[in-house]
Parts: structure tokens; sequence; C-alpha cells
């Protein structure tokens, strides 16, 4: 009991009443860190800085009710805490209101290319609608780590409350009918006529094992009645990839690259697309930005696992998300 103070000794420490100590306890904001045998309350040294931190807030105008809710919030919450938890929220507002104010001067763009008639919509413009109203077909082929590449779009797209399913097809179950769905397609599926019928508009193509004549006129197929609005996802650290991309119906839709090898930077930051170090990630050409959008990997990931949040990066490049959702990885 050497440490401890009686509620007498502990409102002297506080200047305040043993009346309103008594009025603190009941309404939660503090506990006597224990009783005697003789009933008392007694309240330790450490306590004096949780009382310094209520009258801070008090003094700054909350209630004693919205105290509490700060403090279950997190108990070590003082101003200066507050402060800056409110300076991170302003980022995040600041943030979408770029990102929305981007999105109403396309918008405008579309209207007014619309109200004229004698006009088509551009590639881009298509796209955009596409995403805005969220009929968004992706196909995620290649040879490995595909599922984890549509899980990780899936998880990018959740994060700003929306969910598109994804469906991972072995060859003879029913292929996705309707709009949204992300598609998995391992490479020896490709050629199936089935897969060129879902006119896709977004192709990831993670890997290839090789490159040859059949698979990139596989590939190619997919593209067969899509019009110029579709997107493919290119891995630029895999040579038969590479090799597609030069394809001239694939050239004709807008092309993202993700990579590992900085020397592909200078590249990438005209062209559009994701490349990371190992531990921060840079996105150029999100939401049309020219970037970059900087992204902290908070966790040490295997090369695979790293090329798959490349691969999911890149893909939701045009899908008007939230800066912030991204960061989250």
């Amino acid at each position: 009991m050497k440490n401890w103070l009686t509620i007498g000794q502990f409102s002297k420490e506080v200047s305040l009443s043993a009346r309103t100590l008594r009025v603190y306890e009941d309404l939660g904001l503090i506990q006597a860190h224990t009783r005697g045998e003789n009933k008392y309350r007694y309240y330790t040294s450490e306590q004096i800085e949780l009382i310094e931190r209520i009258k801070n807030f008090k003094s700054i105008g909350f209630s004693l009710e919205e105290i509490r809710s700060l403090l279950e919030i997190d108990i070590s919450m003082d101003s200066e805490k507050l402060k800056s938890l409110l300076q991170k929220q302003l980022i995040k507002i600041e943030s979408q209101q770029i990102n929305i104010k981007s999105q109403k001067s396309q918008i405008e763009a579309i209207i007014s290319s619309l109200n004229k008639n004698n006009q088509g919509l551009n590639a881009q413009d298509r796209r955009f609608i596409m995403t805005h109203f969220e009929k968004v077909s992706v196909i995620v082929a290649g040879v490995r780590d595909l599922e984890k590449t549509a899980d990780f779009i899936r998880g990018h797209i959740r994060k700003s409350g929306k969910d598109i399913p994804v469906t991972i097809w072995d060859g003879s179950s029913q292929l996705p009918q309707k709009k949204p769905f992300i598609l998995v397609i391992s490479e020896n599926l490709i050629q199936n006529t089935e897969v060129a019928k879902l006119a896709p508009d977004l192709v990831i193509i993670k890997e290839l094992s090789q490159s040859s004549t059949k698979i990139h006129a596989a590939y190619v197929q997919l593209y067969g009645s899509v019009g110029p609005h579709m997107s493919t996802i290119l891995n630029a650290d895999d040579r038969a990839v590479v090799e597609l991309a030069a394809n001239e119906t694939i050239r004709k839709g807008r092309t993202y690259y993700f990579s590992k090898n900085s020397g592909l930077k200078p590249q990438i930051s005209k062209i559009g697309g994701v490349i990371s170090d190992g531990e921060q990630i840079e996105i150029y050409g999100f939401n049309q930005n020219k970037g970059p959008l900087e992204i902290k990997l908070k966790k040490i990931m295997g090369i695979d696992e790293e090329m798959s949040l490349l691969a999911s990066l890149a893909a939701v490049m045009d899908f008007g998300l939230n800066e912030t959702t991204l960061r989250e990885v």
C-alpha cells in the first residue's frame, strides 16, 4: 500500500473534491485502484495522469459523458493524441476531396460529350462509366498465384464498401453470366471457346508458362469482341508477358504494368502502373493522377505474394477507389 493514496490524499493531489471523484467513478471515468478491508477507496499515483487528462478535456468544453466516450475509444487519449487523430482524418478527407474533384471533372466532360451527340466517347470515358456503375468484369489469368491476386482485388474493393464475387473456373462449371465478377482462369483453360464469349473489361496476365503463337492466340481471343475501353494488367518482369503485350490487338486498349525491377521505373511512370522495391510501392496513374501514390508495405512479403499484390493494385487503378483504402495493405 506504499504507493496507494486514500481518496482524501488523492483529491489533494489532483485538486478535486472527494465528491467530484465519486461522481467520476459513478460515470466510469475512473475507478479506485482497490478497496481496503475498511472499504476505503485507494488510488495510485499513476491515476493522477488520467485525472489531468479528464480535466484538460473539460477545459476545452467536453462534457463528462463525451470524455467517457473518448476514453472508451482509447484509455490513453489526451488532447494532443486527439489532435493527431484529427490531423490524420483531415488528410483522409482532403484525399477524398481530390478524388471526388477528379471524378466530378470527368463526369462533366462525359456529359458534355454526350450532349454534343456528334462524337463517340473515348476509351477512358467508357472505362470510367463501366467502373462507376460497378458493372465490371475482371479476368485473372496465368500460371500461378491467381487466386491470391483475385482475393487482393476483392479486398481493395471491399474496403470501399462494395463487393465483387470471385469465381474460380475449372473448365466445367458455369461461367458468370452477369457483371460484376472477378474470374480466375488458369492458362490451360484460356483457349476454351466459352471464355472468349465473356468480353471482359479488364484482364490481368500474371505470368505465362512460355511465349508461343498458340498461347498468344488464346489470350488475344479474349479481346475479340471488346472495344478499346478494355484494360490489360501485365507483369513487366515476365519476358513472355512483355512479348504478348506487343500484340496489336492488345495495344488498342489501356495497358498498365507491375514490376519489382527499379530499372523500369521511368517507363512505368510514363505508361502507368505499379512498381515496388520490397518496402515501398509507387503507383503511377491511380485515378488518372500522374502520381506517384506511395504505399509503405507493413510486412515483408514473399516474392509471389508481393507480385500478386502489385497486380491487384494495377487492376484497380481506374476503379475510383479512395487512396486510403489502398494504403491499408
